[in-house]
């Protein structure tokens, strides 16, 4: 007898996705796929184009859009948990979401996925914290995407040990194809450069835990970056608030210096700027996985990366790192990573082996396993 799931997640998650909405989707298909599961796929109201196009791709699949939005569902449920989302789905062996949120089942046990409890703990208010423990209390099954997390999670909140489950993220099956010659063509003039313009990368929202202005300060001490000679391309997007910090950092650095932020790309634009980079920098300090690192290193790209939170744990010996607090050290990493080129290249292929590791097919192995099968839990 085919496992019943029901998969809740908003769909105007869909627009610019971060991680968690790329786990949720890549999750989504690999579930669609299974002819052991019988799925049916619940979203809110859905009001942004790129949710609209996204749930028309689904056709096919048993699926529902609820009369309001995800978010205004889930603050209903919070004071009052009643309807059920079975009361739309019918009985269910499992409501599954790919997210930390609250849900409300009759029937069906609860699953949610914790992506990142560090952020939760660190950067935003005690009522989030309260909120999360209410989350993670009430699921049956959580699935993390990190060893790193998981121990996060475990120290915070104790009640937890027995029903996690290890599902990493991974990186789309395109990343571990080349870039074509015509997409890494069209590079430079994408972003804004001269052709043929070295460049160093750092693919991430624009949020103060991104650490992008220590960035830039950081590479500002490169003497070709100074003179002109090697750019900084800052691939994300986040609110004016939050952007404002990284242009003004980028401005102090004087004419001669260039910095791109070309906004928000993903798909074989992404992957053919990650192929054209010099390295991948990634100084995050709060990361409980760190999808870029592995789609960089699927793309043959050195890595160089914070030494705090999980990226020692997804780049393992194929990094440069650097303790993500201290310029300096920013700076010296990535002097070291532009400068050994055999080194560079041995960690590159070492980094192509890694990456392998964390595939989406594979995660979706473990999601079931976890799920149906009652897998591994710590």
């Amino acid at each position: 007898m085919a496992c019943r799931i029901a998969y809740f997640y908003d769909m105007d998650a869909c627009r610019e996705p971060t991680g968690v909405t790329r786990h949720a989707l890549a999750q989504l298909a690999g579930l669609a796929r299974r002819p052991e599961i019988e799925l049916q796929v619940i979203s809110g109201r859905i009001t942004h184009p790129d949710g609209l196009a996204y749930w028309e791709t689904l056709e096919g699949l048993a699926r529902r859009e609820l009369p309001l939005r995800t978010r205004d569902i889930l603050r209903w449920w919070r004071i009052k948990p009643w309807p059920p989302l079975d009361w739309w789905t019918g009985e269910v062996d499992w409501v599954y979401c790919p997210a930390e949120f609250g849900l409300v089942s009759r029937s069906g046990r609860k699953a949610v996925t914790s992506h990142d409890v560090l952020q939760t703990l660190r950067f935003e208010p005690p009522r989030r914290r309260e909120l999360l423990g209410k989350v993670l209390a009430e699921a049956d099954r959580i699935l993390s995407v990190s060893h790193f997390n998981t121990q996060r999670l475990l120290d915070a909140f104790p009640f937890a040990r027995g029903r996690v489950s290890y599902v990493p993220n991974g990186a789309d099956d395109l990343f571990f194809e080349p870039a074509a010659a015509h997409e890494r063509e069209q590079v430079h003039a994408d972003l804004g450069l001269p052709e043929g313009m070295p460049y160093l990368l750092s693919v991430a929202s624009f949020q103060p835990r991104k650490n992008l202005v220590r960035l830039i300060e950081a590479v500002g001490n490169l003497a070709e970056f100074a003179r002109g000679a090697l750019a900084l391309v800052l691939v994300g997007a986040g609110s004016e608030d939050a952007s404002l910090p990284i242009r003004e950092a980028a401005a102090k650095l004087g004419p001669r210096v260039v910095v791109r932020l070309p906004g928000y790309r993903q798909g074989v634009a992404l992957r053919a700027i990650y192929a054209c980079a010099e390295a991948l920098v990634f100084p995050s300090l709060c990361e409980s996985f760190g999808i870029p690192a592995v789609e960089a290193m699927a793309q043959g790209v050195p890595v160089a990366l914070a030494d705090s939170s999980a990226l020692p744990e997804i780049g393992g010996d194929a990094g440069w790192y650097f303790n993500p607090e201290n310029g300096e050290q920013i700076t010296q990493a990535i002097r070291r990573l532009l400068d050994d080129s055999a080194e560079r290249a041995r960690r590159c292929a070492l980094g192509k082996m890694i990456a392998g590791h964390y595939r989406w097919a594979s995660s979706n192995d473990l999601l079931v396993r976890a799920l149906v099968r009652d897998g591994d839990q710590v």
